[in-house]
């Protein structure tokens, strides 16, 4: 991870002068953010919180703000004009405020203010670079999912999420007890997608609970990166012999149901590393699930479309422990 350098008094100036004459948009997300808990004394009439110290549930997902919505002065203040009413829970609050100068990933921390017009934020001395969070970690199991674009080849690194069992469904209770409710009503909605004929589903279906567990737990985003226009890796939540499932968020890819993709899985077989199993698969998109109530989330099902009798044989002994019988 490269360092988070704080910018000199010089390129400080620079970047407010930057801000002052380009159309930069910026992402406003509060620093410290809310347990769902909290969000759920909502009240879902009137929008208002119960206790004006806790914040409705869509505070924990960034705010986007265009140049048309503010004005930065001279002396680095940015005054919000008609802000949008998902701003409003920032106000009095310490947020992170998020831009990219010359493709440079940049933030700084302060409180969201009122003044007479509307919300201000005051830019303080410290603006900071978004440290770079792509690493290079080791796993047992890594993959990528590729295809072709103007002739050249897309690769986007897809890699496990830390507490799912990739190759086994997940179990109603490792949902949140407090998410369990919103995770029953998804799993309704898809399940009566499928009864409908609106979505053809191969298999018994049970990695929608590993869908309906990460669409209802907050906080799952890659963080941003910190070199605008980079693609972040998908999560992999999901693998079995029909399908594969990656989540993502915040700057990963948007994958498109007429595009033929490559997904290509990567085991490691021995302790030294050395000792690789490479399964190649061609697939597509079989159905991309969204929660509204958690906008930035997403899961993408990778229905298998060809896949080699001993790719099948690898991944079936892989999932259950037990010998394929070819018979």
């Amino acid at each position: 991870m490269s360092e988070e350098r704080e910018l000199t008094r010089i390129e400080r100036e620079l970047v407010l002068q930057y801000l002052r004459d380009d159309n930069v948009p910026l992402t406003v997300t509060l620093e410290e953010k809310p347990e769902k808990s909290e969000a759920e004394l909502v009240s879902s009439k009137t929008g208002e919180t119960l206790d004006e110290n806790r914040v409705p549930v869509s505070a924990v997902f960034p705010v986007a703000i265009s140049s048309d919505q503010m004005t930065v002065l001279n002396q680095g203040i940015i005054l919000l004009k008609n802000p949008a009413r998902t701003v409003q829970p920032f106000l009095g609050r310490q947020v992170r405020v998020q831009f990219y100068f010359n493709h440079l990933g940049l933030y700084f921390i302060t409180e969201m203010k009122e003044y007479s017009q509307g919300l201000a934020i005051v830019v303080p001395n410290s603006i900071k670079r978004i440290p770079d969070s792509v690493t290079k970690a080791e796993y047992d199991f890594t993959g990528t999912v590729s295809y072709s674009a103007e002739n050249t080849t897309v690769s986007i690194d897809c890699v496990p999420l830390a507490g799912y069992g990739i190759f086994s469904a997940a179990k109603w209770s490792e949902i949140l007890e407090s998410n369990q409710h919103q995770a029953k009503a998804l799993l309704e909605q898809y399940v009566a997608e499928v009864k409908a004929g609106d979505v053809q589903l191969d298999g018994n279906g049970l990695h929608l609970l590993t869908v309906v567990r990460y669409l209802t737990e907050l906080n799952r985003f890659a963080p941003p990166s910190a070199v605008e226009g980079r693609a972040m890796p998908f999560n992999m939540v999901y693998v079995d012999d029909k399908r594969a499932i990656l989540a993502g968020g915040v700057g990963t890819e948007n994958l498109d149901y007429d595009i033929p993709y490559t997904l290509n899985l990567v085991f490691v077989l021995s302790e030294n590393r050395l000792l690789k199993r490479n399964v190649s698969i061609n697939c597509t998109v079989e159905k991309i699930y969204t929660n509204p109530e958690n906008p930035e989330a997403k899961c993408i099902s990778l229905r298998y479309k060809e896949l080699k009798q001993e790719d099948y044989r690898f991944i079936y002994e892989r999932i259950t422990g037990k010998k394929y019988d070819m018979e």
